[in-house]
């Protein structure tokens, strides 16, 4: 009876821990575990859950069930290498890296591309309704056709706390490397970090650019809050954020108390001219601005302006206020 009665309450505390892990991330689904075979606690988990636990990212995504709310906690020990970009299309999939939560940078639960891997991306999401928290993505493949980080085309999708970077200084000599490609329909990110001040970008490059990823979805409603938007660069023609063309973007689109900075550094990065740049002809929505700052840009905006606009001063050790709308 004794053994009966240990394992009925090794059941009980194992369903009350998932039921936690639920109430905690805001989801109902199937639980999922990923965590490498040399982390401490695999072991355990592993013999706690089996069937629920994966060691790559890939392995538990396809296990996951597209609108069932499923969670995959990401183990926060070790850099989560992928064999090739993730191309998300499966919906209300919640991603949540286990690093103790809520760091703006460097964060303890990192998925990197790396070696020479011909994969434009990292993350291409195309789903609706993820999420990803407390995740550092990292685009370290040295190929020619890795040039993003990121590419979302979904929708109502949620980055909170994460981190969009190159871990390679391979393909920032060229203008068509950035870090997100942004195509979202109705997006949220929270206190996400986009770029890096570490490696050198030596091109007239953009961070965070905004074009299409999904035909036809306009960059549309969406909501950045408390997001910092990072580079070095030797060319002073790099920007921080920049629309493609003028048939990228729709209706409201309100970026809340942004930090966009450039790293002045003995590495060789310097001052750029503009820290956002819209695009000619940009008419059918805006960006919209609210306290934004900007640190080590001659302008906040003063090149291209269209359906640009902000709300209270730009700090700025050189600029002072943002460029003026057309």
């Amino acid at each position: 009876m004794s053994n009966f009665s240990g394992k009925l309450a090794e059941e009980v505390r194992l369903a009350v821990q998932d039921e936690m892990i639920r109430a905690k991330v805001g989801a109902y689904g199937n639980v999922f575990y990923v965590i490498e075979d040399s982390d401490p606690n695999y072991q355990a988990l592993n013999s706690r859950y089996p069937g629920q636990v994966h060691t790559t990212l890939l392995a538990a995504y396809n296990a996951a069930t597209s609108n069932n709310n499923d969670v995959i906690l990401l183990s926060g020990h070790t850099t989560h290498a992928v064999a090739a970009g993730i191309a998300w299309t499966k919906n209300r999939i919640h991603v949540i890296g286990m690093d103790g939560g809520d760091r703006l940078v460097q964060q303890g639960s990192k998925v990197q591309l790396s070696g020479a891997v011909d994969s434009a991306y990292v993350l291409k999401n195309t789903g609706v309704r993820n999420t990803f928290r407390n995740i550092k993505f990292i685009q370290a493949s040295t190929h020619a056709n890795a040039l993003h980080v990121l590419e979302e085309g979904g929708e109502g999708n949620l980055y909170d706390h994460c981190t969009f970077t190159f871990g390679t200084v391979d393909n920032l000599d060229l203008t068509t490397a950035t870090e997100v490609l942004a195509g979202s329909d109705s997006a949220t990110y929270r206190k996400c970090l986009f770029g890096t001040e570490t490696l050198l970008t030596s091109a007239a490059r953009t961070v965070f650019t905004i074009d299409q990823v999904t035909a036809s979805q306009e960059f549309k409603s969406n909501i950045l809050e408390d997001c910092t938007f990072l580079i070095s660069s030797s060319d002073n023609g790099a920007v921080l954020l920049k629309p493609a063309a003028n048939s990228d973007v729709l209706f409201t689109n309100l970026f809340k108390n942004c930090i966009f900075m450039a790293s002045v550094d003995s590495a060789g990065g310097v001052a750029i001219t503009n820290a956002v740049q819209s695009v000619s002809g940009l008419v059918k929505g805006t960006l919209n601005f609210y306290l934004p700052a900007s640190f080590n840009c001659t302008n906040f905006c003063a090149t291209v302006t269209a359906n640009l606009m902000t709300y209270g001063p730009v700090t700025s050790v050189v600029a002072g206020e943002a460029g003026t709308p057309t």
